[in-house]
């Protein structure tokens, strides 16, 4: 809520939400973490831009 409000005082059309996953790398292959990284990477493209999103400076 509070990302919101911050973001409703720039008066940019932009909401508050933010992204992660929980992928323990811990006993993964190298190829299964490239694999990881690689299949989130290819999701998260389709959520940021320079027309999409506006990164946050507090992450």
């Amino acid at each position: 809520f509070e990302q919101i409000l911050r973001n409703s005082l720039t008066t940019l059309p932009m909401g508050g939400g933010k992204g992660g996953s929980d992928f323990d790398p811990k006993g993964k292959s190298d190829n299964e973490v490239m694999r990881f990284c690689q299949s989130f990477m290819t999701e998260l493209q389709r959520h940021v831009g320079a027309d999409t999103d506006v990164p946050a400076g507090d992450i």
